[in-house]
């Protein structure tokens, strides 16, 4: 096969110097795989908190409805990689393969505990994760550029930074209690970087998915009072990305990622999709001022539910990942903020 052509530059791919100019600056990432055989997911996410500090969200899946979690932080140190203790995220080639490490302990509870209360402290178990994620498409998105489009004045998106998606074949090794299981999943990676604000986003999904015949499919639409709504996906057959247009995405409805079966639907080459999903796996999250926390809190604040789902797309199943965000606090009460702060540009 020859060498997929991305839409932004090795450059971008990279991690970035901070800019001394914008207070909002922030890079995050995202690691996301699903093993069907072990029926085991992983997940990691990487956020930086007032600038300084890595805030690392790890959590292993497992088929029973258990899920093994954690939260670790570390000073960000210009020039080095995402790294914490126990966690860490860096690329191995930029554009071509990343790789998520962990190495430590986690915190073993059942997903629907999560999504009624905050996860507390308490016995911890060993965990070591090692997998590298190879692009199965080119490098989606957008890179640095000078010349400002109207959704990049979303900061709840990155505004006008980097925003890189790329689905991914991912291998390695999961330890749990010193067994060692092989992974061969699919996945998926997100990597932004630039200002970003989230206090008026009200609603989100992010979903992927990878099938047996090479089709690959990516959608993400953010809603956010005041400012554009914003948009990035395609459909990968193999050979270059189509387009996709008039999305329709899930909603989600309670703390456990209800509901557990949905349908995306879009259009793409003039015909309209249709795909059913069901969730196989739930990580309920506070989105907090200053970064995320595993579990619900009992208070109006967003609140996210990431986990691995089962698609179907014209008789065909598929894995990947589901991404919703809802407001706990309601559309008026978001409407009565957003008039009492408008947005400036």
């Amino acid at each position: 096969m020859p060498p997929f052509s991305h839409q932004v530059s090795a450059t971008d791919d990279q991690f970035h110097t901070m800019p001394e100019n914008s207070p909002l600056w922030s890079e995050s990432a995202q690691f996301t795989c699903y093993d069907a055989a072990s029926g085991i997911a992983a997940y990691m996410h990487w956020g930086l908190l007032g600038r300084e500090i890595w805030e690392a969200i790890f959590a292993l899946y497992l088929p029973n409805g258990q899920i093994m979690v954690s939260r670790t932080f570390a000073p960000r140190v210009e020039g080095e990689s995402m790294r914490t203790g126990e966690a860490e995220i860096h690329p191995v080639v930029p554009l071509e393969s990343w790789r998520m490490r962990y190495d430590g302990v986690a915190r073993r509870v059942l997903m629907a505990d999560l999504a009624a209360s905050p996860l507390t402290d308490g016995p911890t178990e060993r965990v070591k994760v090692d997998l590298v994620g190879t692009a199965t498409t080119p490098a989606f998105g957008k890179g640095a550029r000078q010349k400002m489009e109207a959704h990049d004045h979303n900061l709840a998106v990155s505004g006008s930074g980097i925003h890189i998606e790329q689905s991914t074949h991912v291998t390695g090794t999961v330890e749990i209690h010193g067994e060692a299981i092989r992974f061969d999943a699919v996945g998926h990676r997100d990597h932004s970087c630039g200002p970003r604000h989230n206090s008026h986003m009200w609603r989100e999904s992010w979903v992927n998915g990878t099938f047996p015949d090479g089709r690959i499919f990516h959608c993400v639409q953010v809603f956010v009072t005041g400012r554009p709504i914003y948009f990035m996906g395609y459909v990968w057959r193999g050979t270059e990305f189509l387009p996709v247009t008039d999305y329709c995405g899930p909603l989600l409805t309670g703390t456990l990622g209800e509901p557990r079966d949905f349908t995306v639907s879009f259009t793409c080459e003039g015909r309209r999709e249709q795909i059913s999903g069901e969730l196989l796996g739930a990580l309920p999250i506070t989105l907090m001022p200053q970064g995320m926390y595993p579990g619900t809190l009992d208070c109006e604040v967003d609140l996210a539910c990431e986990g691995p789902a089962r698609w179907v797309w014209d008789g065909q199943v598929g894995h990947g990942w589901i991404e919703r965000v809802f407001s706990r606090g309601g559309w008026p009460q978001i409407r009565a903020q957003d008039a009492a702060a408008p947005v400036r540009f």
